[in-house]
């Protein structure tokens, strides 16, 4: 099926304009239209000649699209050790616009009343980076259910404001082995000089931080 998206129009003796004659044109959909036109001289009658041309014409883009997460749920597991600062996983927003409408910034919006994770945008891979700020504590807390969105840097001029998109993320915490923990950093124990063998001076205790808490030797 032909479709007409462009008519010419005579606008005086040696020139014509070229005008959008198809209604709500999509860049996504097509980006590019060639069209030729054809010139006749002796006002177009019979015996006369004619030339042609051909005119490119460019759909540039506007911000039309929303941001779109690949995902509803993402789900990662994150051991309890990791340094903060180190990155538990990564969240993508696609959009079908182009250059900067296209861009996005993530941000945390629900999820983490502890603090102890963010969300940084790569720009070069338009990628969410979720990262630690908080030592994390199996024991503590095991599994965090966070709220993200991806929002467009630029909205349209007029518009509603800039389009955004949701998505869950479930952070399970994975027990890591840890060394035993004494109660105190250091105990200081007095004992007579000629006091006999095995007579006992004092007590220190240790315990398992892990969630096994298996028997210290």
């Amino acid at each position: 099926m032909l479709i007409i998206a462009f008519v010419c129009s005579q606008l005086f003796q040696s020139a014509a304009t070229i005008k959008i004659a198809l209604h709500g044109m999509d860049r996504e959909m097509r980006e590019e239209y060639c069209v030729v036109i054809q010139a006749k001289d002796m006002g177009g009658h019979m015996g006369g000649l004619s030339g042609t041309t051909t005119v490119t014409i460019t759909l540039t883009d506007i911000n039309d699209n929303p941001p779109k997460f690949s995902k509803s749920l993402y789900e990662f597991g994150i051991p309890e050790d990791l340094p903060i600062g180190k990155t538990g996983g990564k969240v993508k927003a696609n959009d079908r616009d182009i250059g900067e409408n296209a861009k996005s910034t993530y941000n945390i919006i629900e999820g983490d009343d502890l603090g102890a994770f963010e969300i940084i945008t790569d720009a070069q891979m338009q990628e969410g980076i979720l990262r630690l700020k908080k030592p994390l504590d199996y024991e503590g807390k095991k599994a965090y259910t966070l709220k993200i969105e991806a929002t467009n840097i630029r909205s349209e001029p007029g518009g509603s404001g800039p389009f955004k998109d949701t998505a869950t993320v479930k952070i399970v915490v994975e027990d890591a082995d840890e060394p035993p923990v004494f109660s105190k950093p250091m105990y200081l124990l007095e004992v007579n000089e000629n006091t006999p063998i095995n007579t006992v001076i004092g007590t220190v205790t240790a315990r398992d931080p892990d969630s096994t808490g298996s028997l210290v030797r």
